[in-house]
């Protein structure tokens, strides 16, 4: 599980750990569209994958990113989740280990947020009047409890199982 995951961060980051997006991007396409594709990224550890992949399906097909579009906000209707995976057109498999979903919003940015006590939506970067850090909407806590449920796992939950490494000294104890 931790190679994979590890796979995951070397084939996936690079199309999307940008904190805005451009909107040309595959996940900002899919999300207006309901479905958009990206080559796989050259980085060394995509290459791995992909050669990987083809081996286990014994096809020489492509490998790409398939972006498709899970829902649209009903509050933030310029926003929505989009998931992720990798795909392999001429053995028609998908990679769903190597996936994952987001919340995007056709500008780029993640969908706005909610302080405490109060009904404004603010970006996600605002620090609230309180000094607190602003939440996630309603909807937007019920797509991510959703895709929780369905097998995702939550921030907390991907900290305790793959959280930082120990340091060389820490390692020896």
């Amino acid at each position: 599980m931790m190679r994979s995951l590890t796979w995951v961060f070397a084939v996936l980051l690079p199309v999307s750990a940008a904190a805005q997006m451009a909107p040309d991007s595959p996940p900002i396409v899919s999300l207006r569209e309901g479905r958009a594709s990206t080559a796989l990224h050259g980085s060394q550890g995509a290459q791995l994958v992909a050669r990987k992949i083809k081996e286990r399906t014994g096809s020489q097909g492509d490998i790409t990113v398939e972006f498709v579009r899970i829902v649209r906000f009903t509050e933030q209707p310029r926003c929505g989740r989009v998931g992720y995976t990798l795909y392999q057109k001429s053995s028609t498999t998908a990679w769903g280990q190597f996936g994952g979903q987001l919340n995007v919003c056709e500008d780029g940015d993640p969908p706005l947020r909610l302080c405490r006590g109060s009904a404004v939506l603010v970006p996600a970067n605002a620090q609230c009047k309180d000094g607190s850090w602003p939440a996630e909407t309603p909807e937007v806590q019920a797509a991510m409890a959703r895709a929780v449920a369905d097998g995702s796992l939550t921030g907390e939950q991907f900290k305790a199982k793959f959280g930082g490494r120990p340091k060389k000294d820490e390692a020896k104890k």
